[in-house]
């Protein structure tokens, strides 16, 4: 399986002096407590913001030590984290995507090097590839998957819908049939910018295949035809009207954002991750769709060498601050206890990194079932774009991302913006 975790040639680290000022204000948040170990995570719901609450007074209670946890939700946390990292003032575990922002931590001596944990034997291999920098381990993952349709088997049967479509035409000609239905198509979380994102680089990587991305990434130009390619059928997509009313400034995981209204029923499908399914439930205050919740891949493209076996994708990790005590080594092979892993898959309803699966799940859900078969299935894997690629890339490729669906960016003036953003890297 391709390594998902783009290693850019340059990383810089240092930020504008406003930047490093507005990070020495804000110094303290992690490193000024009473406790051993400042603890950031982002699941801030119930059950699971109470599991890593439980676990982590289990631990406490077992080794003297003390851990102060804190439950924040994904956009202030990545806000925070940018602050903190500026700052060189980083938490003492902290939750992680892996790839360019991990590496960027990593370039500036913030992270420290758990390569050496006693517990590594508990966790597959391949869930460990994202955290990986220069053959040194910088985190140790709790939830590894893939980024797919979910979407509501109730709707599309109310469409005459039978079966999820395998290429883009078939998927565009589903779009219509739900409009056409009375349905909303797409619930997508605009205002978050990231979850637009997964629909450029996916169009990407049905049109120029893997290694036409990895090629355009360690070159900083995307200017391949592929890319506008990818940028022209989203556009089109977007002129559809396909998402949901109010789409341009929904969140993705509060009450009236994109995970809502799957959960509530009031779009058909969304192109999500591994955490879909729990996410519908907790932000819309149901029970979801339910049995009628379905997953299909990407869909290929026509012409282009991608294939649907090869998915976006990529989990949740906890790194460690090189400032942090020796002890948090302790409390990070005690999360990757088995039985922890079992809590976390039954609460979070998660996916496991475990490295005997059937020990930590011996009999998944429908949901945990689709996700582990889409795993299987996979022949390659590319991580997010906005993890994978320096904090600079990644931010712009979302930002063209939402200026692309909402009219205000062309296909071309998208990659030349990226482009721009490669140019000042280097």
């Amino acid at each position: 399986m391709r390594n998902p975790l783009f290693r850019p040639r340059a990383l810089v680290a240092a930020g504008t002096a406003a930047m490093l000022a507005l990070g020495a204000a804000a110094c303290g948040d992690s490193g000024e407590s009473d406790a051993d170990i400042t603890f950031w995570h982002i699941q801030n719901e119930d059950p699971m913001k109470s599991t890593w609450q439980a676990m982590a007074d289990e631990w406490s209670e077992e080794s003297g030590s003390t851990v102060e946890v804190s439950a924040i939700l994904n956009e202030d946390f990545k806000a925070r984290m940018s602050t903190q990292t500026q700052a060189g003032d980083l938490p003492g575990l902290y939750q992680t995507w892996g790839g360019g922002v991990l590496a960027e931590q990593v370039e500036a001596g913030l992270v420290r090097d758990v390569s050496g944990l006693p517990c590594l034997d508990k966790v597959n291999p391949i869930a460990l590839e994202a955290y990986t920098i220069d053959g040194k381990l910088y985190a140790v993952p709790y939830d590894q998957g893939v980024v797919g349709f979910w979407y509501n088997k109730d709707l599309f049967a109310q469409a005459g819908i039978t079966a999820p479509p395998a290429t883009w035409d078939e998927f565009i000609t589903d779009v219509q049939l739900l409009k056409d239905a009375g349905v909303t198509p797409i619930a997508l979380g605009g205002g978050d910018k990231w979850p637009i994102h997964y629909y450029w680089t996916y169009l990407v990587m049905r049109l120029a295949g893997l290694d036409g991305l990895q090629a355009g990434a360690d070159a900083g130009n995307f200017s391949d035809p592929a890319f506008v390619q990818a940028g022209q059928l989203l556009a089109d997509l977007a002129a559809m009207e396909p998402f949901q009313e109010g789409f341009e400034s929904a969140p993705y995981d509060k009450t009236d954002g994109e995970a809502a209204v799957m959960g509530e029923g009031l779009a058909a499908m969304e192109l999500m991750g591994q955490w879909a399914p729990q996410a519908q439930r907790d932000n819309s205050g149901t029970d979801g769709p339910g049995d009628a919740l379905g997953f299909f891949p990407f869909p290929a493209v026509e012409g282009g060498p991608g294939t649907v076996t090869e998915f976006l994708g990529g989990g949740g990790g906890f790194a460690a601050s090189a400032e942090a005590p020796d002890e948090v080594e302790d409390f990070m092979c005690y999360l990757l206890e088995e039985e922890n892993q079992a809590r976390v898959v039954k609460d979070g309803n998660m996916s496991t990194v475990a490295a005997n699966p059937e020990a930590v799940v011996p009999e998944p859900n429908a949901e945990q079932q689709m996700v582990i078969d889409a795993m299987a299935s996979a022949t390659a894997t590319q991580l997010y774009l906005d993890q994978a690629y320096p904090p600079a890339i990644g931010s712009t490729v979302n930002d063209a991302s939402q200026g692309l669906i909402l009219g205000e960016l062309t296909p071309e003036e998208f990659v030349a913006m990226v482009n721009e953003a490669w140019a000042a890297e280097q």
